[in-house]
């Protein structure tokens, strides 16, 4: 049985691992960026999510730039570190986290 902090990490993992992934399928398209509004992307209302997007940028696994032709929004895209740190995860395991959660809430309903 997995601990509260265990679980909470890992839903953590999983939410910087749920990022990268999207923006690590969009760089294999004919459009490698996401552009999203900056208010959607730098969103402080889901704090966890706002700290994994901060945590992706600081470790520059992600970059965000405002976009040219409209300030209201910004051009995402992963990294060459963000893709190692996606497959990396992904092929070791670590990038499902929500496993553990899965398995924590399955024992205890």
């Amino acid at each position: 049985m997995h601990n509260e902090r265990e679980v909470q990490i890992k839903e953590r993992i999983q939410e910087r691992y749920d990022i990268t992934e999207e923006l690590y399928s969009a760089w294999f398209t004919k459009e490698p960026a996401l552009v999203v509004e900056k208010d959607r992307f730098y969103q402080t209302e889901y704090i966890e999510k706002h700290r994994a997007i901060s945590y992706l940028l600081d470790k520059g696994y992600i970059v965000a730039q405002t976009a040219e032709n409209d300030p209201k929004m910004v051009v995402i895209s992963i990294t060459p570190a963000g893709i190692d740190f996606y497959e990396q995860g992904y092929l070791s395991g670590k990038a499902k986290g929500w496993q553990v959660v899965i398995e924590q809430k399955d024992s205890e309903g």
